[in-house]
């Protein structure tokens, strides 16, 4: 194999993505911002003792190992030594500067511990990197998958990073399966009708379009036509076992029939009908399909304003760190589509693209 077809950008395309994501969590909601008093020390000069949990320093290490991992994977040629350590570097650079720009945002708390915590897990990231790439065979193996199973180049490389972006989103608990919007802060529990016909026809309806949508995205992304029906069940069980094992680790024991409502099992099935139809259409038909389901999924829900979304609210998560995820992921899916759909307009415009 050649080192042309040996260079990927994915490593650059999800540190990109996956450090979009750590400053919209680190500064979210974006609002009551003011200036520190002019007496207050610097952040790192706080004095002793500082407030900490053993969650919040969990969660903090968690959180930058895999931006450490995808940085110490970005450059083509370093040892592994340089790799952990261009992973520190950054690490503590976006922690740094994310806790500096907390200061000015009354509800977060910058701190030295989780300044510590943030890089020591961008390091543990920085050394997974490192051990990954110096197991030539392993290295090896995943390079040839994913040039032998996915559109190559840049353009392949970022739709994997999109990919990923969806699938991590669906760790949410709280949101239903290939659902885009839902009411949990808009609506009190107790004040949840039971579903009517018209609320099961649009979940259905709105489930059926971000299936078919997130299908022909993966249909469009692999070379060879026969692996995408394989391809989607798979990945419709991997974002039911990373809602599964969320809810699971996180809260409370989980709830399949939550997630796999009769309307979410409706729009799933007529999804997947339309979708094996849509495979074998010529690919311009494709994309313009793919972007028109994944608009409509992010739009139905605006000519159904006044009708009961039923919050997934046994797993709303509302305290520190758990809260933040979920405003990221809920943002994330809704930014989604967009994102989509502007990868299929270039994907479009590619002469000879599709081909092996």
């Amino acid at each position: 194999m050649s080192s042309a077809r040996q260079r990927t950008l994915l490593p650059h395309a999800l540190a990109v993505l996956y450090g979009a994501a750590i400053v919209f969590a680190s500064l979210q909601p974006f609002s009551a911002w003011i200036a520190p008093a002019v007496d207050a020390p610097f952040w790192p000069f706080a004095p002793w003792p500082l407030r900490w949990t053993r969650f919040d320093v969990i969660a903090n290490v968690v959180a930058y190992v895999p931006f450490g991992l995808f940085i110490a994977l970005s450059p083509r040629r370093a040892t592994p030594r340089a790799r952990a350590a261009l992973a520190f570097a950054a690490g503590l650079t976006m922690s740094f500067a994310m806790e500096t720009l907390q200061m000015f945002t009354p509800p977060r708390d910058a701190s030295l511990i989780d300044l510590a915590a943030n890089t020591f897990g961008a390091l543990a990231g920085g050394v997974m990197g490192g051990a990954l790439v110096r197991a030539q065979r392993l290295r090896g193996a995943l390079t040839a998958a994913r040039q032998r199973a996915f559109l190559p180049g840049k353009l392949g490389d970022f739709g994997l990073a999109l990919l990923a972006l969806w699938l991590v989103a669906q760790v949410n608990p709280g949101i239903a399966l290939f659902a885009v919007t839902f009411g949990a802060d808009q609506v009190p529990p107790a004040a949840v009708p039971p579903p009517d016909v018209a609320f099961t026809f649009i979940e259905a309806a709105q489930s059926a379009f971000q299936l078919l949508g997130v299908g022909l995205f993966v249909t469009l992304l692999l070379r060879e036509r026969a692996y995408v029906g394989a391809a989607v069940l798979v990945l419709i069980g991997l974002a039911l076992l990373a809602k599964g094992v969320a809810a699971i680790l996180l809260l409370k024991p989980s709830v399949w029939e939550t997630w796999l409502k009769p309307g979410v099992l409706a729009g799933v099935a007529i999804g997947l009908m339309i979708l094996m139809f849509t495979i074998f259409l010529p690919r311009p038909v494709q994309v313009a399909t793919c972007a028109i389901a994944l608009l409509a999924s992010l739009l139905l829900p605006v000519v159904a304003v006044d009708l009961p979304r039923a919050p997934l609210t046994i797993f709303n998560w509302r305290y520190g760190h758990l809260l933040t995820f979920n405003g990221l992921t809920q943002s994330v899916l809704l930014l989604w589509p967009v994102l989509a759909a502007a990868w299929l307009f270039v994907l479009a415009g590619r002469p000879r693209w599709g081909e092996p």
